[in-house]
C-alpha cells in the first residue's frame, strides 16, 4: 500500500505541476501577445503621428489643400487628407493602420486590423494686433533700463538692449538679440522667454482696408464720409463723436459709426487724431498719421477687460507723435498702430526736451523701428524724447479693429487624437 501510495502521490504531483506548467505558459503566451499588441498600436499611433506632421509641413511649404498624401511609416499604411473648411482654414485628417496575426481574436487565422488616427484644423491668417511689437527692422534702436513690454515681441531684425529693461512676453528675433540673453553681458529680464530665428514677414496689401471704405462711403462725396483725399483731423469725443477737420474746411460734428458705417476710414493724405475714442473704427492713411495729443478709449481695457472700444491706426508710411507742447508733458495712447512701409517715432525725438512717459495699450506694427527719444549711454537715462511704457492689450487675442491687416502664418487652432 505504501508503494502504490507513493506512486499515486507521485503522479498527484506530476499532474499539478503540468496543469500549473500549461496554464503558465499560456500566460507567458497572453503577456507576449498583449506585449507584441501594444508595441503595434504604438507603432500605429506613431505612424499616424509622423504622417500628420508631414501633411502639416507640405500644407506650410507648398500650401496644399484638397490633396490626399500616401506614406509608409514603421512598417505601417498611413494616409493624410488635406481640406479647406473656409477661405482661411486647413484640416488634415491623418489615419494609419496595421494588420497583424491574432490567433485568439480573429476566427480562421486571419489578421486582425489595427488603425489609429487624428485630426488637426490650422488657420492662415492672425491680425497683427495679436503682437505687441512686431518690426521688419529695429534699425538699431535700443531696448534701455525703464523699459517695459507686456506682451508678445518679434522683429525679424536683431533686438539691442541696454542696462535692464523688462519683456514680460515671448521675445522672438530673427537675426538674434545682442548681447545675447544666455550671456553673462545681458541684464535685460526675458520673463517670457525668447526664441532666435523666426521670420515673419508684414502684409503691404491694404485692399481690403480700401474696400471696405469704398463699400462704407457708397455714392457719398469725397470728404464727406469714409474716403478723403485733404489732409483730416479726427479728435474724437467720449460720446462716439468727432471733432472732424477736413483740410482748410471749418471744423464739424460728425458720429463715428455714421461716416465709417463698416469700421473703416480711408485717406490718401495726413491724418490726425487725439481724444477719447469710443467705439470701434480702423483708419487707413496712405501718408502718415499723427498722434496730437492723448488717444484713450473711453472706456479703459486696463480697469474693465470687457472693454469693446478699439481703435486701428495704419499709416503706409509713419505713425508719428507730434513734437507739441501737449505731448511734452507724458503721451498716453490706447489704439493699434501699424506702419507698414515706415515707422513708429516721435518727431524730433533727438532734440525736443525731455518728455516724460510716453504709455500705449495696444501693439505697434512697423516696417522698421523708430526712435521716441535718446539715451545716455554712460547711466542709461533719457536724455530726449520719451521713456516707454508699452502694455499689451489682451483682448487682442480675441478681437482686432476692422479689416485689421492679417499676418500670413500657419497657425494651430485645434488637434484631436
Amino acid at each position: 500500500m505504501i508503494g502504490k501510495g507513493a506512486i499515486l502521490t507521485v503522479f498527484g504531483f506530476l499532474l499539478a505541476f503540468s496543469i500549473y506548467q500549461v496554464r503558465l505558459s499560456r500566460s507567458v503566451l497572453q503577456t507576449t501577445d498583449n506585449f507584441n499588441r501594444n508595441y503595434i498600436e504604438s507603432q500605429v499611433h506613431q505612424a499616424a503621428v509622423s504622417a500628420m506632421n508631414i501633411g502639416i509641413n507640405k500644407v506650410w511649404t507648398q500650401v496644399f489643400i484638397a490633396s490626399q498624401l500616401q506614406v509608409q511609416v514603421n512598417q505601417c499604411s498611413s494616409v493624410v487628407y488635406i481640406s479647406t473648411s473656409g477661405p482661411d482654414t486647413v484640416k488634415l485628417k491623418a489615419k494609419a493602420w496595421r494588420r497583424i496575426f491574432d490567433e485568439e481574436n480573429t476566427a480562421g487565422g486571419q489578421q486582425s486590423l489595427i488603425s489609429d488616427s487624428m485630426m488637426s484644423i490650422f488657420t492662415y491668417n492672425i491680425p497683427f494686433s495679436r503682437y505687441f511689437w512686431f518690426s521688419d527692422e529695429e534699425a538699431g534702436v535700443y531696448w534701455i533700463s525703464g523699459d517695459s513690454v507686456w506682451g508678445p515681441v518679434h522683429t525679424n531684425g536683431v533686438l539691442r538692449t541696454n542696462g535692464s529693461p523688462v519683456f514680460y512676453g515671448k521675445v522672438t528675433a530673427y537675426r538674434g538679440i545682442s548681447p545675447g540673453p544666455a550671456t553673462g553681458g545681458s541684464n535685460a529680464q526675458f520673463l517670457g522667454g525668447w526664441e532666435v530665428g523666426i521670420y515673419n514677414t508684414i502684409s503691404t496689401d491694404m485692399t481690403p482696408l480700401v474696400n471696405a471704405a469704398v463699400a462704407g462711403n457708397g455714392a457719398a462725396p469725397p470728404n464727406t464720409k469714409s474716403l478723403y483725399n485733404l489732409p483730416t483731423g479726427f479728435q474724437f469725443l467720449s460720446n462716439g463723436k468727432a471733432i472732424r477737420t477736413v483740410g482748410a474746411n471749418p471744423p464739424d460734428t460728425v458720429l463715428v459709426s455714421d461716416i465709417a458705417p463698416t469700421g473703416v476710414i480711408y485717406c490718401s493724405q495726413d491724418v490726425h487724431v487725439s481724444g477719447v475714442f469710443n467705439g470701434q473704427l480702423t483708419i487707413y492713411s496712405e501718408d502718415d498719421i499723427w498722434i496730437d495729443d492723448d488717444i484713450v478709449y473711453a472706456d479703459d481695457p486696463n480697469s474693465n477687460p470687457d472693454s469693446d472700444d478699439i481703435l486701428g491706426l495704419v499709416a503706409n508710411d509713419n505713425v508719428i507723435v507730434a513734437d507739441n507742447p501737449a505731448n511734452n508733458n507724458n503721451c498716453n495712447i490706447q489704439a493699434c498702430i501699424m506702419a507698414v512701409n515706415g515707422k513708429f517715432t516721435a518727431q524730433n525725438y533727438s532734440g525736443r526736451p525731455i518728455a516724460g512717459i510716453l504709455r500705449i495699450t495696444g501693439s505697434i506694427v512697423q516696417d522698421r523701428r523708430g526712435a521716441i527719444g535718446t539715451f545716455s549711454t554712460w547711466t542709461g537715462s533719457i536724455t530726449h524724447g520719451f521713456s516707454k511704457r508699452y502694455r499689451y492689450d489682451p483682448r487682442l487675442q480675441e478681437i482686432s479693429p476692422p479689416y485689421y491687416p492679417y499676418l500670413r502664418h500657419l497657425h494651430l487652432v485645434s488637434w484631436w487624437e
